[in-house]
């Protein structure tokens, strides 16, 4: 799914509401999020798409429905499927080196230090 600009600018609106009411800096909710303040940054001034996992991971650490704050969502309820996203999470056996994706495929390259017998 795109996102428009009114999804960005509703979501901007709701994150200056609630980072007062919370009294939440920027650092500390980009920490929450696992995301860099930079990266945070581009997503509400458009240099980077808005993307369902933002606003998913967004929306939970604000205990907010994302159906009720972007529109684009709210226009689907009631029209076609429904779509459900998922997150899976992975843990490895040593130092994530590269990771990207491929397809509906995301790939980790990782080291792994092998201690040889004496």
């Amino acid at each position: 799914m795109e996102f428009t600009d009114q999804d960005r600018e509703a979501l901007y609106q709701v994150w200056m509401s609630k980072k007062s009411k919370m009294r939440l800096t920027q650092m500390e909710f980009v920490k929450k999020i696992g995301m860099s303040q930079i990266s945070f940054s581009r997503v509400f001034r458009g240099e980077t798409p808005l993307t369902m996992s933002f606003i998913s991971h967004f929306c939970r650490v604000l205990k907010l429905d994302p159906m009720q704050i972007i529109p684009s969502l709210r226009a689907t309820i009631d029209t076609g499927p429904k779509v459900v996203y998922l997150q899976s999470r992975m843990t490895v056996d040593g130092e994530i080196q590269n990771a990207y994706i491929e397809g509906n495929q995301v790939i980790v390259e990782y080291s792994h230090i092998v201690k040889m017998p004496s």
